[in-house]
């Protein structure tokens, strides 16, 4: 217990002393109020939630800064989680547009200045099936249909601005983020975009022969969702139905708060930047490389890759889509926390959770590791909805069971963590989006993390930094403070190896620039303990 309340407390400092912003919009909530627009139908397309196909309405929430009189507005998209299934259904308190944490970001985007926009989709895939063909067929089916809603409700925006111009909308600075399953759909959003990639082995059904893909285009639409679609039968059945199909889906960035990639090999250059925080030990999704396993069942589902991965093939593969962050100074207290865990991967922050404790259920269950404790429900209203779900007393049991990876469960713990994920994606967003307030890396080069033939070690460092070289030897050395202000140089050496002293050098975050005897400057973030 005193290592959660160490925890809580943590979080309550890093929300209470927002260093290097001033109170502007984007960065800051510099409205009062919000107003929300609820149910706002944003398209048409097919369901398949009782295995039945038929047409239905697909609906969200707008929020907007109250008395805003801008006109041309940054829009952000949140997605829910809820593991693809509505909730209740799925044994969750959560799974909709008005889940708590999506209410609360949502509202807290409005503030700072943006439309934001919980926006529901289509939901349905087998969970429960024991073949893990149909496990993995439906679950990567289900996704699919998320991304196209989501595009679709992207386009939605962007014929309002051609149209009625009713939400004011600037639509070359959108942005997508999920929370959950949700960030599954927004990293797909931002990486699933060809044929090839739905055609890995993994997305192939081996129950016929030869394998085919889980998701066949001609049936299931192409990835924006903007064509008519039907399933073989007798009378075919129509599967897609395009929205606003002479609109563009593109955006500007997309943030993951506890979600995973299909495949890592989806990341590659070209794309959006990408921001992704996740616990370290979640236990829905792989925060590296992993199962993804259904939660009721405990079955197989597909690896996939979560955020410490995602970020990692961005940076040091030099697939270079975060460019734009490497070129940025972030010098708030969330980032310089997030450095001191994330081992120099910018655009990644990693909530490090208290191990379990020893709290159960009635049913023998254990307290887990927590994987979103940034939700939180009404316990009384879930547990009544079950019950009347279900058709059974276990609501008491099932609302245990959910908060045993979330055994401190409450609105202000919730709100905690909001304040750390506002507080790590907004500044990001604002370089993201090209928007007021974005600070240029002192250093004047972006910062390279993935040349292989250096290493910078330890990162966080408290008395030295060590530089090693591989076929190209370091020429010079020169560190700088957040200011841009050199406070070391080192030049002249031709070495492969070299270490730099801290020498007295205050806590806080650096930019070390290399450069090398083959050419090539190479500059990266490092921080003082």
């Amino acid at each position: 217990m005193r290592k959660k309340l160490q925890l809580v407390a943590t979080l309550g400092a890093l929300a209470f002393s927002i260093q290097g912003y001033s109170q502007q919009r984007y960065l800051n909530e510099v409205f009062s109020t919000v107003t929300k627009t609820s149910n706002v139908i944003y398209g048409n397309n097919i369901s398949v939630l009782t295995s039945t196909p038929v047409a239905a309405d697909i609906t969200m929430d707008v929020y907007e800064p109250t008395g805003d009189i801008a006109t041309a507005r940054p829009l952000v998209l949140v997605l829910h989680t809820g593991s693809f299934l509505p909730a209740i259904a799925n044994g969750q308190a959560t799974g909709s547009k008005t889940d708590s944490a999506v209410v609360e970001m949502c509202t807290r985007f409005a503030k700072k200045g943006y439309v934001a926009v919980a926006a529901d989709y289509r939901l349905g895939w087998n969970a429960i099936s024991g073949s893990q063909d149909v496990r993995t067929g439906t679950l990567l089916q289900a996704v699919y249909r998320a991304i196209q809603d989501a595009k679709n409700c992207v386009r939605y925006f962007k014929n309002d601005r051609a149209t009625a111009n009713t939400y004011k909308i600037d639509t070359g600075r959108i942005a997508i983020g999920g929370l959950g399953s949700g960030g599954y759909v927004a990293l797909a959003y931002a990486s699933l975009n060809q044929t090839t990639e739905l055609q890995l082995g993994k997305f192939l059904d081996n129950s016929t022969i030869p394998p085919t893909p889980y998701v066949v285009q001609s049936v299931y639409g192409n990835f924006d969702g903007t064509d008519s679609t039907w399933a073989p039968g007798t009378p075919p059945i129509l599967m897609n139905i395009p929205n606003y199909a002479n609109y563009s889906s593109d955006i500007q960035m997309v943030f993951n708060i506890g979600g995973a990639v299909g495949d890592i090999s989806w990341i590659n250059a070209g794309e959006v930047p990408v921001v992704a925080l996740q616990c370290t030990q979640d236990p829905n999704a792989p925060y590296e490389t992993g199962a993804v396993i259904v939660p009721t069942t405990g079955q197989f589902v597909v690896e996939a890759s979560g955020s410490h991965d995602v970020i990692e093939r961005i940076q040091l593969d030099t697939i270079d889509n975060n460019a734009i962050f490497n070129n940025s100074l972030f010098n708030d207290v969330y980032t310089t926390h997030a450095n001191t865990l994330n081992g120099g991967l910018e655009g990644l922050y990693p909530f490090v959770t208290p191990a379990p404790g020893s709290n159960t259920c009635l049913d023998g269950s254990t307290e887990s590791e927590q994987g979103s404790p940034w939700d939180w429900w009404d316990e009384a209203y879930f547990i009544a909805a079950y019950n009347a779900y279900s058709g059974t007393t276990n609501g008491s049991i099932v609302n245990c069971k959910q908060k045993l990876s979330n055994p401190d469960m409450s609105a202000t713990k919730g709100r905690l963590y909001i304040d750390t994920i506002q507080g790590y994606v907004a500044p990001r967003m604002v370089c993201a989006l090209d928007l007021p307030g974005c600070t240029p890396n002192p250093a004047g080069v972006k910062e390279n993390a993935g040349v292989s033939n250096l290493n910078i070690f330890p990162n966080p460092a408290s008395s030295a930094i060590h530089f090693t070289a591989k076929g190209n030897a370091i020429q010079t050395v020169e560190l700088y403070d957040v200011t841009g202000r050199m406070v070391k140089q080192v030049s002249g050496l031709n070495v492969m190896e070299y270490t730099i002293q801290r020498d007295g050098l205050t806590s806080g975050l650096y930019i070390t620039k290399i450069k090398l005897n083959k050419g090539g400057i190479v500059t990266k973030r490092i921080v003082l303990e």
